[in-house]
């Protein structure tokens, strides 16, 4: 058993887990489609273009972080 799931009795089969990253992922995405608000966006800048600040890096990951 292992201590981050304690709930699980027994290993999850490798088609088990597949089916369970699925249907976390169709949840994730329906949640957000109907939520859109709630989405976190990701800033972006072509490659080679730019550079973010080192301070976007702080202002972008605290509230995901540590939220």
């Amino acid at each position: 058993m292992d201590r981050l799931w304690p709930d699980r009795r027994r290993e999850e089969t490798c088609e088990e887990m597949q089916a369970r990253f699925v249907a976390e992922t169709s949840a994730f995405i329906t949640e957000a489609l109907r939520h859109p608000e709630l989405v976190v966006r990701i800033p972006m800048i072509p490659a080679g273009a730019g550079r973010f600040p080192p301070s976007l890096t702080r202002a972008f990951w605290e509230p995901i972080l540590f939220d």
